[in-house]
């Protein structure tokens, strides 16, 4: 029994998703190493969107909902 284009097809696509697969997984891998280094250059990378950018002390947390109460003198 030899391969039929069907199976040529299917290990085509099947290869297809596992390269696709891989390279999510690299380049989620490598951003994170950019951001652990503090790479500068990430605010211009046009395949990464910045949403937010905060600097804190590490284990802080951010908390949308801020109630601020006027402080009189």
């Amino acid at each position: 029994m030899g391969f039929g284009l069907a199976d040529v097809a299917a290990v085509v696509v099947l290869l297809l998703i596992v390269f696709l697969v891989l390279r999510e997984f690299v380049f989620r891998w490598r951003i994170r190493l950019r951001v652990l280094m503090g790479d500068g250059e990430l605010l211009n990378d046009s395949r990464v969107k910045v949403i937010e950018v905060i600097q804190a002390p590490e284990g802080s947390m951010v908390v949308d909902a801020i109630r601020m109460v006027a402080v009189e003198d």
